[in-house]
């Protein structure tokens, strides 16, 4: 994959989590690689967990979490074979600048404004 597009989502089989296995990645900025995580389940701590309910993208097929704790960067070589999949929906991305703008609890301020930056426009964008 030479680039990443954002607001798409990607199957990345990735290190970073033990084991390694493929995780749904969010693209939220190109330029950083940075992405962050949906999961199954929410994170242990429960904290900025934006429910994604099943059929929200064609990828989610059952009630799964937005993890907006943190923002994972993803080496170049796992891009590489990552497979894309359409960007999510003007209501998702809606959804995930709500969230930040009523404030995070565990995400630096910095990396939220970086997320916030890279789905912000996809709530304006004509059939998106």
């Amino acid at each position: 994959m030479a680039s990443c597009k954002l607001g798409h989502i990607y199957i990345v089989d990735t290190v970073l989590t033990k084991p390694a296995k493929e995780k749904f990645a969010l693209c939220v900025c190109i330029s950083d690689r940075y992405f962050v995580w949906i999961n199954t389940n929410p994170a242990p701590h429960g904290k900025d967990q934006l429910f994604l309910p099943a059929g929200c993208h064609h990828l989610v097929q059952h009630d799964s979490y937005l993890d907006l704790s943190r923002i994972v960067c993803h080496p170049e070589w796992e891009l590489d074979d990552a497979k894309e999949f359409p960007q999510i929906s003007k209501s998702v991305a809606s959804d995930i600048v709500a969230l930040i703008d009523a404030g995070l609890n565990v995400m630096p301020p910095r990396h939220a404004a970086i997320v916030r930056a890279g789905v912000v426009n996809i709530t304006n964008q004509a059939g998106a």
